[in-house]
Parts: structure tokens; sequence; C-alpha cells
């Protein structure tokens, strides 16, 4: 089974809770950019709540694969999603115990979208210890852009898909799974709970636990 879903900037529980249920896990950089989606932004938890993290793009891509959509290089977007993390996160339990594995990123150069989601999701998998294969659609036989051809090019049997794209993927796709996750309530470092965070929320509050708090979502599989 493969799921196959574009690559967003340190996702959700609900992404790496997909990829724990597949052999195989596609990031469709080749997909088309879309905006208004996760794919350029996460929320963290902030003392009022949460706030957004987006990278910042060139104007006039919407009509691009995701893979071929530019970074505005006018801003300092790294640092300032740094500090947000460090003013955020500096307190809780596992901040200081993942630093030196997230501080890197941020103190690189990205110059495109897809370079910089798609190393955030591996770093993530990484410091999860998600040890499922997983290929970019781009460096498929023909980079394919569509769910249907991405199946093909893997010679895979069924699509495990989230319960909501589930009806479009039915159309394209024969054998499809839908997934439901129903994202479990934990402990977060500001008062309340804010569903719909970073993974990264997380892993600075659960450290070495995190894998186990994303399976308590108990998704349930069925046939679509």
């Amino acid at each position: 089974m493969i799921a196959v879903r574009p690559p967003e900037y340190f996702p959700r529980l609900a992404y790496f809770a997909l990829m724990m249920h597949v052999d195989r896990f596609v990031l469709a950089d080749t997909f088309q950019y879309s905006r208004q989606s996760y794919q350029n932004r996460t929320r963290v938890r902030n003392p009022d709540g949460w706030q957004w993290m987006s990278i910042p793009l060139k104007g006039g891509q919407h009509d691009r694969p995701i893979r071929a959509v530019e970074i505005d290089q006018r801003t300092v977007w790294l640092k300032k999603h740094w500090r947000a993390l460090e003013y955020n996160y500096r307190s809780s339990p596992y901040f200081e115990w993942y630093e030196p594995d997230l501080r890197p990123f941020f103190g690189r150069t990205w110059t495109h979208l897809a370079e910089a989601t798609v190393a955030s999701v591996e770093l993530v998998c990484r410091l999860l210890g998600l040890d499922v294969s997983r290929v970019r659609a781009s460096s498929l036989p023909g980079a394919p852009a569509t769910t249907a051809d991405v199946a093909r090019a893997v010679g895979a049997g069924a699509l495990l898909a989230p319960e909501d794209v589930v009806p479009v993927e039915r159309h394209h796709v024969e054998d499809v799974v839908a997934f439901r996750y129903e994202e479990p309530t934990y402990r977060q470092n500001f008062a309340g709970f804010e569903p719909g965070q970073s993974v990264l929320d997380v892993l600075f509050n659960y450290g070495p636990e995190a894998l186990a708090v994303i399976e308590q979502g108990l998704p349930r599989l069925h046939p679509s």
C-alpha cells in the first residue's frame, strides 16, 4: 500500500500517522502548488494560542509544480522561524534535546520550496525514528504528476488517502482505502490545547515518546 501526498513544511501529526500505515510514501513534489494549504506553512503554539510559520514565496507561481516554486529570498524567514521556536519552546522538556538536529536546517539557504519541505519531512522522520520507504515523485520514471500516474510508476496496489480527498482519488485510482485520523489531546507547553500544530510541538514536549503520542490518534482504515 502507498500514500501520495505533497511535501509540507514540518507537517501536522496526521501526515506522519498516514506514513506509518503504508509500505511506501511518495512525496508528490510534481503536483501543482496549492495556495491556502500547508505546503509552505505550519502552525506552532505561542502564549496566545498559536501562530503561523510561513515560507515566503515569489509571486505568480500558483500554476507551477511544487518542485519549481521558488522561495522569496528578500526576507529572513529562517531566522524568524528559529526565533519563534526558541521563544515558544525553549522551556519545553525536549527543545534542547533536539536543538542540535534542528538548528542546521534554519542555518541553510533554501532556494526552492520542495527542497525545504522535503528536507523538513525527512528530518522529522529521522527524529521520530520513522523508517518507512520514501521517494520524491520527481525521481520516479517520467516524473508523474497525478496520483494515478504515481501509482502506476511504483506498481502500487492500494492507495491510502486522507478521508477528505478519497472522493477525488476514487475517480483516478481503483483501489482506495480511506484514512481517518483523530488527533489526540496531548500536553502542550502553554495553557489549554490547540489542535493542528506542527509535529515539532509533540517532539518538543514528548521527545522519544512522540511517535507513541501520534499513534494515539487511532486511525481507522476502511475500503472507500
